[in-house]
């Protein structure tokens, strides 16, 4: 039997720490490896697998439209594009679309558009975001890891998450775009405090700045609610979205509200393969199951559950919203993310050391929410017996 860790490892950049296991298939919830051991997945591939693995009625869009045509450019219209653009505009409040092929794609032509737009040269961003890791998606972001590798910078200023006064110092004439994640998922899971965004959206609109929600990972029925924007409230200029937008094929996007659309012009943008007949085949599927489903609610029902649940002695926090949640625990998680993983169960990690992520599919249901429930009580007793 081929050793695919072993071969993997030879050829391929040690870029990541990996789980120890070779995945070959999924379904729903479920993954299994090239043993057939069966994992319980509330990770979903890092919040990308809203509709659960390999969703059927995706995989049929794909297939269907392989054997039609598997990809021209931007030079022409395509159905299927028209779909997906309509079906996201719909989702999130109306306006237009720019599709391109990835989170930080997107995250960087939302900032471009700031700038044409205003003909402002500087970006604000937050202490504790993640944008991605292009070099300009890397200089907003606000990680030193990160930022310090992006090369870039000068355009770029930081403030606070959650400082509204910080932001009002710092917006002004040269400021083009406020860019953040309504709810931070890779520092922990770290909600905005109350009145926050809707002040920033304020203080945007007096002094001419875009409000661009970085949606990547709070869009698409993630958070109980349609969007990260219609949960508080807002209405930001520009919008990105990726992760769960294809299911598993690449995709990403930028909406704009109908006043900034109006502004961008012919040659403004531009991506290859954004917007390609496959990548829209799997986003008007993956938009039309989770708008026909509504899934929001179900994401909304499940962290009701979570909270009422999840009453365990090492617990002391949950953090989020809908099915991107944050479980705090009164010290490090590794140790109990992988008892997790010896009891076949995936969940991730966070820059909070004390903090596990749990983006699940959002078909995840109450019996595998319980399932997690149970092994952290049995970790958690475990643990006590042990000392």
């Amino acid at each position: 039997m081929m050793d695919w860790k072993k071969e993997e490892d030879k050829f391929v950049l040690p870029t990541y720490e990996k789980f120890p296991f070779v995945l070959e298939r999924g379904e729903g919830c479920f993954v299994w490896d090239d043993e057939g051991n069966k994992y319980l997945d509330l990770y979903g591939g890092h919040a990308v697998c809203a509709l659960g693995h390999s969703p059927k009625a995706v995989c049929d869009a794909i297939s269907e439209q392989s054997k039609k045509l598997l990809f021209y450019s931007n030079l022409v219209y395509h159905p299927e594009r028209a779909r997906a653009a309509q079906r996201l505009a719909d989702l999130c409040g109306g306006g237009q679309v720019f599709f391109c092929n990835s989170g930080a794609e997107a995250n960087e032509n939302a900032m471009r558009v700031a700038r044409l737009v205003t003909g402002r040269p500087m970006i604000l961003a937050t202490m504790g975001s993640f944008h991605g890791r292009t070099a300009g998606a890397m200089a907003a972001t606000g990680n030193p890891k990160y930022m310090k590798l992006s090369g870039l910078g000068a355009s770029v200023a930081h403030v606070p998450f959650g400082d509204i006064a910080a932001a009002s110092a710092m917006i002004d004439e040269q400021t083009a775009g406020v860019l953040l994640e309504p709810i931070q998922s890779m520092a922990g899971i770290v909600e905005p405090p109350e009145g926050y965004l809707e002040a920033l959206e304020k203080l945007c609109r007096e002094r001419g700045a875009l409000l661009i929600f970085d949606e990547v990972q709070t869009g698409l029925g993630r958070v109980g609610a349609r969007s990260a924007a219609e949960l508080f409230g807002v209405k930001p200029h520009l919008q990105t979205f990726a992760k769960a937008l294809g299911s598993g094929v690449p995709a990403g996007a930028v909406l704009a509200s109908p006043e900034i659309a109006a502004k961008v012009k012919q040659g403004d943008l531009g991506s290859t393969f954004g917007g390609g007949p496959l990548a829209c085949a799997a986003v008007s599927a993956t938009l039309g199951e989770i708008s026909g489903r509504k899934l929001w609610e179900n994401a909304a029902k499940m962290e009701a559950l979570v909270r009422e649940t999840f009453k365990l002695p090492r617990i002391k926090a949950i953090r989020g919203k809908g099915l991107l949640l944050g479980i705090v625990l009164d010290g490090p998680s590794k140790a109990v993310r992988k008892a997790l993983l010896e009891k076949r169960i995936l969940v991730g990690g966070a820059d909070d050391p004390n903090v596990i992520r749990l983006l699940p599919p959002l078909t995840v249901t109450e019996s595998e929410i319980l399932t997690l429930r149970n092994a952290l009580a049995e970790i958690f007793a475990g643990e006590a017996v042990a000392a």
